[in-house]
């Protein structure tokens, strides 16, 4: 299974840019760099790197805003449209054929609305799942005036129930997702289906879930490998290009390589579910 996540992972480039937007959910932190309190060189306020009014400052705030909103709206569809892009580009590989990046936003333009339902679905099942486990802790606690004998042994059950309870969920999400797209059902029926096509195939479940870890954790190595001699070979050109020169280069040459390492990983990752409902289902 890992064997072939990464063979496809390496060789369906056309994917890559599905598999980019897949990763950068599945393997990143976000993309939350915000600095911090802006130096000095110009009035700015609440220290913006450059001079606002008091009285634009309300406007420059809405308008940062709504583009913080505009770009996560666009990568949420784009992780949608890529998933369904993926899992069609998956199984046509698998039976020898090649779909191109025009064929892959076709496939996934068609599917990212019952994806996005199957995922609504499934966060709110895990929201409610935790909020019926913690209630009696929290109740108990408040009762008590802290975490007493009661909180404890409330909290042990619900810590017990809980982890294969969402384990569970997370496996019927990632199979509802396969079989909307590759048999073009409704979310409901989809979920319905996978919660039947789990039975007797937990273990199988478990094994994708390390598979996919493993796999991530390879391309994790293998970017450290990549990377480290990039970083140290920069660093090395300092003192001899000074600083501007030597950022330039470093965009030129580690944005290319993050974008593919990334690609892979999305890519790995959503074969190796794909390969592992497919190959279920066929054999």
């Amino acid at each position: 299974m890992i064997r072939q996540g990464f063979h496809y992972a390496r060789t369906c480039r056309s994917l890559w840019l599905f598999g980019f937007f897949v990763g950068i959910a599945s393997g990143g932190s976000g993309g939350g760099s915000g600095r911090g309190a802006g130096s000095g060189g110009g009035a700015g306020a609440a220290g913006f790197p450059f001079a606002v009014s008091s009285t634009d400052f309300l406007p420059v705030l809405l308008v940062i805003i709504g583009v913080v909103v505009i770009l996560g709206v666009v990568v949420m569809l784009m992780h949608f449209v890529s998933e369904g892009a993926l899992i069609e580009g998956i199984v046509k590989a698998r039976e020898g054929g090649r779909m191109t990046t025009g064929d892959g936003f076709r496939a996934g333009w068609t599917h990212w609305g019952v994806l996005l339902r199957i995922a609504l679905i499934y966060f709110a099942m895990v929201a409610g799942s935790l909020l019926l486990l913690a209630a009696p802790v929290v109740l108990a606690i408040r009762a008590s005036g802290g975490i007493g004998a009661t909180a404890v042994a409330l909290g042990i059950p619900a810590i017990i129930v809980a982890v294969p309870w969402l384990i569970t969920l997370y496996l019927v999400q990632a199979f509802a997702a396969r079989i909307a797209v590759i048999e073009n059902r409704r979310a409901i029926d989809a979920i319905r289906k996978a919660r039947l096509f789990l039975h007797g195939r937990l273990m199988h479940g478990l094994k994708l879930i390390v598979a996919t870890f493993v796999g991530t954790v390879a391309i994790g190595l293998l970017a450290a490998a990549v990377m480290l001699p990039v970083v140290l070979l920069l660093v090395a050109l300092v003192p001899v290009l000074n600083v501007g020169p030597v950022i330039a280069i470093g965009c030129m040459v580690v944005f290319p390589v993050i974008y593919v390492l990334v690609a892979m990983l999305g890519t790995f990752r959503s074969s190796v579910w794909t390969i592992g409902y497919v190959t279920e289902v066929t054999t």
